[in-house]
Order: C-alpha cells, then sequence, then structure tokens
C-alpha cells in the first residue's frame, strides 16, 4: 500500500517527464517489474524512476531488486529522507549503482531527497530537471558522437573497459540564422559608441569592408544604428551561406563571442582584455559575492583579503575564459576555469603578482576537481537553468549545460571498485 506522500511524488515526476520529454507513464511494467514511473524522451531514450519511501529493509531492498531488473537506460532513484540518513541503506545504493553503470546503465550516483520534491517546487525544477537532462544527454552523445580513434602502443595493453572522455565543450543546440548589414561612414568601434553612445552596447556588431553587420534587423525603424547606415542598402544574409566561407565563419565566431560578452556583463562579470578571460565581481555594496549552484553547494565566487589590520591586501575572483567554436561543422561553447586576483575588485594584478598568488592558491587540479569548475561555470551563467540562453538581437544563442562526452573503448579496469571507499 503506498502512502500519500509515494503517490504525490509519483504524480508530481509523471507530470515533470511528461512536460520535459513530451510523454511518460506512471506504473509501466520495466522488463516484467513495475517501476513508479518510467518515460520515454523523442529520442527513445528510456527513463526509470523508482521511489522508495517505506523505510523497512524488506521495502528498500525490494525496491533495489526492481530497479537492476528494469531495462530503463536512464535511472533515478528517490527516497525518503529516513533512507538517505541510514548508512547501510547508502552502501547498498552504491553497490548496485555501481553494477549498473558497469553494465552501461546510467543511474544517478545519489539518492533524491524525495521530502524536497514534496515541499519545494524549485527543488523539481533545478535540481531534479537537472540531474534528468544530465543523463539523458550522457545517453544521447553515446548515441550521437563518433568514438575518438586513438593509436595505442601495443605493449602494455590498456584495459578494454567502457570510459567516457568530459572535454570542456558545450554544444550549442540553436544559433542566429540571420546577419544584417548595412554601408557606413562610421569605420571604427570608438567612433560607433561616441556617436550613438551606450545603447548600442546591447547589440553585438562588427565593422568591415565599411559595412557594420550585427544580428540586430536593421531595418527595424527603432535601431539604434539607423543615424550611422545608409537604409536603403541594408542586406539580409543567411548564417548557413556564411559558414562555407573560412573568413565569414570566423566574423560569425567574432559575433557570437560578442553576444557573450554583453551576456556575461549583465551576469556581474567583468572582461579582462588583457588576458581575455571574464571574471565575477563582487556585489553591488562591495561585499563577497557567494553563489549557490546545486543543494548544498556554496562557492565565494569574489572575495576581499584583509591583512591584521584590516587593509585591504587584494580581492580574488573565480575567473573563465569562455569562446565559441567549431569542431567538424558543429559550434561549441568552451569553458576554460581559472580564478584570477584584483587591487580593488575590478582592476587586475600585475601578471607577476597574479602567478605568484595562483601557485600559492590553486590546488593540483584533477580531472575531477577541473570537470567539477567546468560544470559550475555552466551553471552559473545559465542561472542553473539546463539551457544557457544568450541575446543576439532579435534572436538567440542557446546552448546545453551539459558537456558533450566521448565514449572510448581503454580505461583502467576495477576502478570504481578502488575508488568504492
Amino acid at each position: 500500500m503506498e502512502t500519500a506522500e509515494h503517490e504525490t511524488i509519483k504524480e508530481t515526476i509523471c507530470k515533470k517527464l511528461r512536460e520535459w520529454f513530451g510523454a511518460s507513464l506512471s506504473e509501466y511494467p520495466s522488463s516484467g517489474h513495475e517501476l513508479d514511473v518510467f518515460a520515454v524522451t523523442p529520442d527513445g531514450i528510456s527513463i526509470g524512476v523508482e521511489i522508495i519511501w517505506t523505510p523497512t529493509e524488506n521495502n528498500f531492498l525490494r525496491c533495489l531488486n526492481l530497479i537492476q531488473q528494469s531495462d530503463a537506460r536512464v535511472k533515478i532513484v528517490i527516497a525518503n529522507p529516513k533512507i538517505i540518513s541510514n548508512p547501510k541503506y547508502l552502501r547498498e545504493f552504491a553497490k548496485v549503482a555501481i553494477a549498473q553503470r558497469k553494465k552501461g546503465v546510467l543511474i544517478h550516483g545519489e539518492l533524491v531527497d524525495g521530502r524536497k520534491i514534496l515541499e519545494d517546487p524549485k527543488f523539481v525544477e533545478t535540481e531534479v530537471k537537472s540531474i534528468t537532462y544530465d543523463l539523458v544527454q550522457k545517453v544521447s552523445y553515446e548515441h550521437v558522437e563518433k568514438a575518438v580513434e586513438v593509436s595505442l602502443p601495443e605493449i602494455p595493453k590498456p584495459d578494454e573497459v567502457k570510459e567516457y572522455l568530459i572535454p570542456n565543450l558545450f554544444p550549442v543546440v540553436s544559433y542566429p540564422s540571420k546577419i544584417f548589414s548595412a554601408p557606413t561612414s562610421v569605420r571604427t568601434e570608438p567612433e560607433v559608441f561616441r556617436v550613438l553612445g551606450n545603447e548600442v552596447s546591447a547589440y553585438p556588431f562588427i565593422l568591415k569592408n565599411k559595412r557594420i553587420y550585427t544580428f540586430h534587423d536593421l531595418r527595424d525603424t527603432s535601431s539604434p544604428f539607423r543615424p550611422i547606415i545608409s537604409v536603403e542598402d541594408i542586406t539580409e544574409e543567411n548564417v548557413a551561406e556564411w559558414l562555407k566561407d573560412g573568413q565569414k565563419r570566423n566574423d560569425l565566431i567574432r559575433l557570437l563571442n560578442l553576444a557573450l560578452r554583453i551576456y556575461c556583463m549583465k551576469r556581474n562579470m567583468y572582461y579582462d582584455k588583457k588576458h581575455k578571460r571574464y571574471f565575477c565581481l563582487l556585489r553591488e555594496d562591495g561585499k563577497d559575492y557567494t553563489f549557490t549552484w546545486r543543494v548544498r553547494g556554496k562557492r565565494v565566487i569574489a572575495k576581499k583579503h584583509h591583512d591584521r589590520r584590516g587593509n585591504l591586501l587584494y580581492c580574488m575572483h573565480y575567473a573563465a575564459s569562455l569562446r565559441f567554436m567549431f569542431l567538424n561543422n558543429q559550434l561549441f561553447s568552451k569553458i576554460e576555469p581559472t580564478i584570477t586576483f584584483t587591487s580593488d575588485g575590478r582592476q587586475p594584478l600585475h601578471s607577476n603578482r597574479i602567478m605568484s598568488l595562483l601557485s600559492k592558491r590553486l590546488p593540483k587540479q584533477f580531472n575531477d576537481t577541473y570537470l567539477k569548475l567546468v560544470m559550475f561555470w555552466a551553471k552559473y551563467l545559465s542561472r542553473l537553468d539546463v539551457i544557457l540562453s544568450i541575446p543576439a538581437g532579435e534572436q538567440t544563442v542557446e546552448i546545453r549545460t551539459v558537456p558533450i562526452e566521448i565514449p572510448i573503448s581503454v580505461g583502467i579496469a576495477k576502478e570504481d571498485s578502488r575508488n568504492d571507499v
């Protein structure tokens, strides 16, 4: 007999999976076993959700067995907080998760707190949605991405196991389809701002061949560029045609990077032209800036450091190199995280001083640490959404906040068991 809480969680998840992926069925018989919620994405990726609410050992083990027998490609387990707080149950679940992953099943490695689903709708729209999209994205790229061919020496022979390379590249799912241009007598960007004022700072543009190019529709009579262009010769071009020309493709990247810069400035970030990177600023009141990016996950991304007398020594900032790039005709956003230092919260320190502070403060960044920083930046830029949407004139650039994964067939055997401590 299911409890009222169990039923409510099941109805909530069923409704959300239908909303996010277009179809869901509750209590679907997966491989002959009845899961609480089962959904299939338009790409045919099956999602199974099991809710474990009654905190008895018999019920917990029965539900774990159902999860293992299910043929769902993506699996998520939601549990009663009493179960999550039980170390014995957590160890059993961890064993199941490792076993499932070795079989190629994408299962979320932690039990999701069902109480938060009941009490906090925002938790469902941020944390649960992000978990689900992340797992589905991983399965999607397993089908779509081409395996990387690597020439390996015969000796020593690597273990033949299923592994994934996770680069710091995020797929762009849509970007502007039109570029507008018009003749102009203005030749430099500073002159554009001198004539038109700061209003045009919200629109990416480039000057080339005595024309101005932008994603903004110059035919609009309210366009801020109207005073400096010849309205009789406005041209609309398809981006698809630009992609066929190497130079125009570079110009497209330049426009996209300018749109990204404008967006970052609105996200309380500053662009360091000398080092070609963005960094997070202090709060408007001058206090340290703390950002919560996941449950129990907070980071101080801009912080003042004082001496013993209270004098400001320097400010430390989370920073990153952010840019667009094409690989095999597919557009990606690349994130390269680091930290930087300023004298007053905005003015970068001298490069030698920055390097000295970095050498003392940056820990050895192993793959998992670096990946967490990459993921943090994706969540910060997107405001915790699964899609980062960047305005580009009246058009938008949309980026998935889950990095691509490249499947390879070599790795370290039994690595999971060695890390299972």
